[in-house]
């Protein structure tokens, strides 16, 4: 067995952590928990065939984690008694009319032939839509995948956090010194990656969620995950209240603090997509995601005692936990699924 040391606490160290420890090595990780983890922020919806992205690397790994997800949350969940929120409710794709309808549909429904987890994908008609959502608008069609699924991010690293431990990993929090490290340093420590001086040099964005709640008389759970016009989600946080994002803000900055113009411009979204519905403040979330060169994770060693795992921008959720399971194939030396050539790419 070998000695890990981990910097970052956040959802993809936190996965390397636990699957590292689960194999029998001594592992220990440094978390400092800073305001803005991208974690907690992230609505954590896992439908990564919806995508338009055309990176072949970035969609096997994107698309590997979701079908790793129903076996994962069943044994981490077994192991810990912690519920990581884990639901499939599928996802409803909307578009602007029925010409871009269709044309989404055959782009969708293409990439079932190599991903069965999808189930069954159909169109959706306006008429159809509140049949599946009731506080949805009908101005739009849409198309529903069934496999589509959502993750509560901040559930789902408490569960890995009690699995890391469960397993014999340390969990320090506190700052990392390199002083500190013991046997190979895994780097994953997101945004502040800025500050550990290695290449690939990693950039951050802003992403604001408005959280809010819908005051009618109809109960309404269960609702599929909502990918609407442009990269706007909305998603179920539980009886009628919901969660509605995303900006994307490329900043130097680490502040945490919501903004005034883009509180307006989401709860705008909400009333737009919800029309009859009162809408009720919740909270505003910002958590700050890290990406690196063409938006492409870097997964590989970057000198011969350490290894960095970052730039997994916003598919951390639906990647981090086959990320850490690939990782600790790849570092003890077995067969896995991706290929790190494709990830290491210094």
């Amino acid at each position: 067995m070998s000695t890990y040391t981990i910097a970052g606490g956040g959802i993809a160290g936190a996965s390397i952590g636990y699957h590292l420890a689960k194999a029998g090595h001594t592992v220990t990780l440094y978390d400092r928990a800073d305001t803005g983890q991208a974690t907690a922020a992230s609505a954590g919806i896992i439908c990564p065939w919806v995508s338009q992205k055309r990176n072949k690397n970035w969609y096997r790994l994107v698309t590997a984690g979701a079908r790793y997800y129903p076996e994962f949350v069943e044994t981490i969940e077994a192991e810990t008694g912690v519920s990581t929120g884990y639901k499939r409710e599928g996802a409803l794709c909307l578009f602007k009319d029925d010409v871009v309808l269709e044309k989404g549909f055959n782009r969708i429904h293409s990439k079932k032939e190599n991903a069965p987890e999808m189930g069954e994908v159909y169109k959706v008609q306006r008429e159809d839509v509140k049949k599946m959502h009731p506080h949805l608008t009908d101005l739009y069609p849409g198309v529903y995948v069934e496999g589509g699924g959502q993750i509560e991010g901040a559930n789902l690293l408490k569960a890995l956090k009690a699995g890391f431990l469960h397993h014999g990993g340390q969990w320090i929090n506190q700052d990392f010194e390199h002083k500190k490290a013991e046997g190979l340093l895994i780097y994953a420590s997101g945004a502040w990656a800025i500050e550990q001086g290695y290449q690939p040099e990693i950039r951050h964005q802003r992403s604001e969620v408005f959280h809010f709640e819908v005051e009618e008389a109809v109960k309404t759970a269960d609702t599929p995950v909502v990918m609407a016009l442009g990269p706007i989600y909305l998603v179920e946080l539980g009886t009628n209240k919901y969660a509605i994002g995303t900006t994307h803000v490329e900043t130097e900055s680490f502040s945490a603090e919501p903004s005034q113009e883009n509180y307006e411009y989401l709860k705008g979204l909400a009333q737009r997509y919800f029309p009859d519905s009162q809408i009720r403040d919740i909270n505003m979330m910002v958590g700050l995601k890290p990406f690196a060169r063409d938006y492409m994770p870097y997964i590989g060693y970057v000198e011969k005692n350490v290894f960095v795992a970052n730039g997994l921008g916003s598919t951390g959720l639906t990647a981090s936990p086959v990320l850490g399971r690939e990782v600790a194939k790849f570092l003890n030396g077995e067969e896995t699924e991706l290929n790190f050539d494709d990830y290491s790419y210094l």
